[in-house]
């Protein structure tokens, strides 16, 4: 197989994993088993095939289902796309630390996978639910741990598996801090449980930097969200609301997918805002 051509079927598995994940989001804690076949919410139409296509289906079908014409969920094709090029990124990042092919390469490729998968779940479930699964916080953690465990056979490995776990505990600590604080106010016990394994899979510098643009983003989104919210309510349209409410201060907004969005910039980046390494050195 050309190396060329590695990409375009990584991107093509992503998709098809990605379509995988949204039967898993739809399903997980509602009874039914992830291997029934799919169809639509509305009519209850069976799919077909070439209605499963990741990302082409619903492209070909307008967003529509071909037979009651109900809407169908921009989120399918987002997970599958996201799953697609995060596949991708992935492979190459594989590629910086180990051969094309080796067993190190493979492993690494799908500890990568298992966490980024499970994020992906992570990441829509909270949005529609406000609820973290542990399932896939344990296995985000478990990937996590098996490439700080991958980091031992490597030179100075021992030391790196040392900095990843003081990383886990100091971010996890952070996080628990300001649960029992709040009372579970600013944030529910899930996000501590991923807050340990961002830690495990960053370590501190790049850890703290990914909680560092949660927050952020975190922010901004809020602040956009409820003046977008006092806009339509001047204009005298429907406001903007969250469970029925109008959106304020104290409306309840998940906090996992912004923990997942900083998780990324700083994996992706190799971001270190508050220049930890300097003290550390590594």
């Amino acid at each position: 197989m050309e190396s060329t051509l590695i990409p375009i079927w990584i991107f093509v598995f992503g998709t098809i994993v990605g379509s995988f994940l949204n039967v898993v989001i739809l399903r997980f804690n509602s009874g039914k088993t992830v291997l029934g076949r799919s169809g639509c919410f509305s009519c209850g139409k069976t799919l077909v095939w070439y209605e499963l296509i990741p990302v082409f289906a619903y492209i070909f079908l307008r967003g529509k289902c071909s037979q009651c014409k109900s809407r169908i969920s921009i989120q399918y094709p987002m997970v599958e796309l996201a799953s697609g090029l995060l596949f991708v990124f992935l492979y190459f990042r594989a590629l910086e630390s180990s051969f094309l092919f080796s067993l190190s390469f493979f492993l690494l490729f799908f500890l990568h996978i298992l966490i980024w998968a499970s994020l992906v779940v992570i990441f829509v479930y909270d949005l529609h639910h406000k609820i973290i699964p542990d399932l896939f916080s344990g296995l985000f953690f478990t990937g996590a741990f098996g490439i700080a465990l991958l980091n031992l056979f490597e030179e100075g490995g021992a030391s790196q598996f040392v900095y990843h776990v003081w990383a886990m505990i100091i971010i996890g600590l952070f996080f628990f801090a300001l649960w029992f604080v709040s009372r579970g106010r600013w944030m529910g016990f899930g996000d501590v449980k991923l807050a340990l394994g961002i830690g495990m899979y960053l370590g501190i510098s790049r850890g703290l930097s990914a909680i560092a643009f949660a927050f952020w983003i975190g922010a901004g989104v809020a602040l956009l969200r409820m003046s977008y919210s006092w806009l339509r309510a001047r204009v005298g349209t429907k406001q903007l609301s969250s469970e029925g409410n109008t959106l304020t201060m104290k409306s309840e907004v998940p906090f996992a997918p912004f923990l997942i969005l900083g998780t990324f910039l700083a994996f992706a980046f190799g971001s270190d805002i508050f220049h930890i390494t300097l003290f550390f050195n590594v």
